[in-house]
């Protein structure tokens, strides 16, 4: 019998909660899973779909309604995520035709892109999901942190209040809007950080204005164990206030041994810091290891005219080239931060790309040169340096995994 596809139910809770129990074998209970089908920060139960042979579930999956920036434009995404199919349904086709469906959803509601964060590579690029810039995950000794930075956080980082709300969320908004992926925060969402008892709050203040701030926990895994801080975001409008934040960081030694922290591919806080494994003894084979390179979420390209045009460009940048996407051309201008299809018969500059390798480009992060060394996209290299110019945008480093 084929599968069918619906709407989650409130009716379908135990089944929903069996089946990601097995799927996710973690230490959540089943009270806590059920509680994130029906009020997750993401979404709720609406975004639940199920799949059906006959009566009988045999898998689930969410598509959360998100809007990311991108560009410097918020455009609309679908959020997969929590795909999960029965052990007696298993090997069967299941997965597949459950995120089929729902890109077919995201389609139909208006969606650009979908974004995932994979369990398997492979499995998700056969469905057409392309890979994003990575980021760099550190270990840091927070005596590493430069002492002029820690002088910099005493004269601007104090802590925040209730009152401070707004400005927060404001200051999340203004760096967001310069960032790759970056959610726009539903209230709900922003409601659980602040009332998260163990999250704390750090701000960088020019006058009183709130500049940037820091969110972070720390903990230790049994007491007067070693004491570790992890940070969740740090949010700044400018490098100085970057600086004072991370020197706000440093001014917990004398309390935390190591700082962990995601930063995106490109920051270069790693050539600032002074010995930061210094707790830590190298190998022969690596001597100052100082953290690792995660993979980032994969794309997904839904509909491929509204992907080149809801995404924000370059508005300083200009010029003309043909696209063409698995030998169908697309002949664009962009110019005033926006593209659009035109009609041209010849044009000077020509990529040829595939539309995985699209989706790296346009909502990835991964510039068009680098697209084209790994085979992803095809130019001469004075081609691809005047298109790279024309698509390129930071690397993606969102800071909300779903």
């Amino acid at each position: 019998m084929p599968l069918s596809f619906r709407s989650a139910t409130e009716d379908d809770l135990d089944r929903l909660v069996d089946i990601h129990l097995v799927a996710y074998p973690d230490d959540r209970s089943g009270e806590v899973r059920r509680r994130n089908f029906t009020a997750n920060a993401f979404g709720d139960l609406s975004d639940v779909f199920v799949a059906l042979d006959g009566d009988e579930i045999r898998g689930h999956a969410r598509l959360f309604r998100m809007q990311s920036w991108f560009g410097a434009r918020r455009v609309k995404l679908g959020g997969v995520a929590s795909v999960a199919v029965a052990p007696e349904a298993r090997g069967q086709g299941v997965a597949t035709a459950l995120v089929e469906h729902l890109h077919a959803r995201a389609g139909a509601r208006g969606d650009a892109v979908t974004l995932l964060y994979p369990f398997r590579h492979a499995f998700y690029a056969r469905l057409g999901y392309a890979p994003t810039s990575s980021r760099k995950r550190l270990a840091v000794d927070p005596t590493a942190i430069p002492r002029e930075h820690r002088l910099l956080a005493r004269a601007m980082v104090g802590r925040v209040t209730g009152d401070d709300r707004k400005a927060i969320e404001r200051a999340y908004t203004r760096t967001a809007e310069r960032s790759t992926g970056w959610l726009a925060r539903r209230p709900l969402l922003w409601d659980r950080l602040f009332a998260r008892e163990r999250r704390q709050i750090l701000a960088a203040r020019r006058g009183k204005k709130i500049v940037g701030y820091v969110a972070f926990e720390v903990g230790q895994a049994e007491a007067h164990g070693e004491t570790r801080l992890a940070v969740e975001e740090l949010v700044s409008d400018d490098a100085e206030a970057k600086r004072a934040l991370w020197g706000a960081l440093g001014n917990m030694g004398d309390q935390v041994a190591e700082i962990d922290i995601e930063v995106a591919e490109d920051d270069p806080i790693e050539h600032a810091l002074l010995d930061p494994d210094r707790r830590r003894h190298g190998t022969e084979a690596v001597e100052h290891g100082i953290g690792e390179l995660v993979a980032g979420p994969m794309v997904r390209i839904v509909d491929l005219a509204r992907a080149l045009a809801a995404r924000g460009y370059d508005p300083n940048a200009s010029g003309s080239f043909q696209l063409v996407v698995d030998d169908e051309a697309f002949p664009l201008t962009i110019a005033g931060g926006t593209a659009a299809l035109i009609r041209a018969r010849r044009m000077r500059d020509t990529i040829r790309v595939s539309r995985r390798g699209l989706a790296s480009v346009l909502y990835g992060g991964l510039r068009l040169e680098t697209a084209v060394a790994l085979g992803l996209a095809e130019a001469d290299d004075a081609t691809g340096a005047r298109v790279g110019a024309l698509l390129a945008i930071p690397p993606m480093f969102p800071v909300d995994p779903f």
